[in-house]
């Protein structure tokens, strides 16, 4: 048989050739493909992009899109790969990406550039393409392949940075089994990507698991927080789901900084802990059982603490009233409390006390704005009130004085 004449082709033995693949790597195709999709040409600034200039200069020089010489190279380095020649086969796979890209094709090679850069102990060029390819094919069907490689270069950079505790700014010239920088902070990337790239995958919980767990060990109490939290929100079916309960309860108390700071970090742990005992009766040991319990009581003092702290600054500077606002918080709240009988006492010592003004001039301050309080008794009765509200059940809560 005779192979037929393209019209579109200069002459039919060429056409011919062109179909085969064999007129080499610098031919341009003249064969129109079902993945072809034309592109307006670019107009304006894009015409000047750096990508944009690139193709340009490939179709002159004869290095254009060419699918034969693409699916050519592909199984070429298929070939090589199965023989474990994989230096060899990673040319191969390049110029398959080169010649098609936006393809199959190219899909195809990216796995396998990236599986060669594995199992060449490359991991970080590895991961680097694993992440190309989820981002450039979303839905590649090599997904859950890759999700499982991240996960495992991720885990054996945290072990041997665990292991040898690497500098962050010293540069790794030697391993090129390890990123230039910061090992442990790629690995926390990678174990990222798994999660991002495949959010429903099997490994997407251990990813956030692993993370939080590296922050937790480094004592870096914030971010481990963060990630004990995205578990337990995102993932409440997780295997890990009491670990990140208990986890994150030490977490947000070793996060909090004391009775002088913000304490937001204070009352989620109050919350986290009564529901890590009502969500988890029977799976919590009896050690678990007491942790939680004097967790629970240590949660409670610091709380204690923070209202002793600022009833003893108002009582200082003579502001009874705010002062026993927050005396009676602590013997309502935590009668359990070493602080407890003490407020109870200071409450007895400032009692029928009346507030000394701190304003120099009351005379002028009646004259120009009569209607003024305190901002610090202001500011106590505020957060007094919005604290009853949120314990009163009832609707109308009881005025503290």
């Amino acid at each position: 048989m005779k192979m037929p004449t393209w019209p579109w082709s200069k002459s039919g033995a060429d056409a011919g050739k062109q179909v085969a693949g064999e007129l080499g790597e610098d031919a341009d195709s003249a064969v129109i493909s079902s993945e072809f999709t034309p592109v307006e040409s670019d107009m304006g600034w894009d015409y000047f992009k750096g990508d944009n200039i690139k193709k340009r200069w490939k179709k002159v020089v004869g290095r254009g899109p060419n699918e034969p010489i693409a699916r050519k190279t592909l199984a070429e380095g298929d070939a090589l790969f199965r023989e474990r020649k994989y230096a060899e086969a990673i040319k191969k796979y390049k110029v398959a990406i080169d010649r098609w890209p936006d393809s199959a094709i190219e899909e195809d090679a990216l796995w396998q550039l990236a599986e060669c850069w594995f199992f060449t102990d490359k991991y970080p060029k590895a991961e680097d393409c694993y992440d190309e390819l989820v981002k450039k094919y979303a839905n590649t069907r090599h997904l859950d392949r890759i999700a499982q490689r991240q996960f495992v270069i991720a885990k054996y950079w945290i072990a041997l940075d665990e292991k040898f505790h690497y500098w962050t700014i010293v540069p790794n010239v030697a391993d090129r089994s390890r990123p230039l920088f910061d090992t442990r902070g790629r690995a926390i990337k990678a174990f990222d990507h798994v999660r991002i790239n495949d959010p429903r995958g099997p490994l997407a919980d251990d990813s956030v698991m692993a993370q939080a767990s590296s922050h937790f060990v480094e004592r870096q109490w914030i971010d481990a927080d963060y990630f004990f939290t995205l578990l337990r929100n995102e993932y409440p079916d997780s295997d890990f789901l009491l670990q990140a309960h208990l986890l994150g309860l030490q977490a947000k108390l070793r996060a909090y900084q004391g009775a002088g700071y913000e304490g937001g970090m204070l009352q989620e742990a109050e919350v986290l802990a009564d529901q890590t005992i009502v969500q988890f009766p029977d799976q919590l040991n009896a050690e678990d059982q007491e942790r939680l319990v004097k967790t629970r009581a240590e949660i409670a003092a610091q709380q204690a603490l923070r209202h002793w702290t600022r009833a003893e600054f108002y009582a200082k500077g003579k502001h009874y009233t705010s002062a026993r606002i927050y005396y009676a918080l602590i013997a309502r709240d935590y009668p359990k409390t070493m602080l407890a009988q003490q407020s109870r006492d200071r409450l007895g010592a400032i009692n029928g006390l009346a507030d000394v003004s701190d304003d120099p001039f009351p005379l002028l301050t009646r004259v120009l704005n009569p209607d003024s309080l305190k901002e610090a008794e202001l500011d106590a009765m505020a957060e007094a009130d919005a604290m009853i509200a949120r314990e009163d059940t009832s609707g109308i809560g009881p005025q503290i004085r």
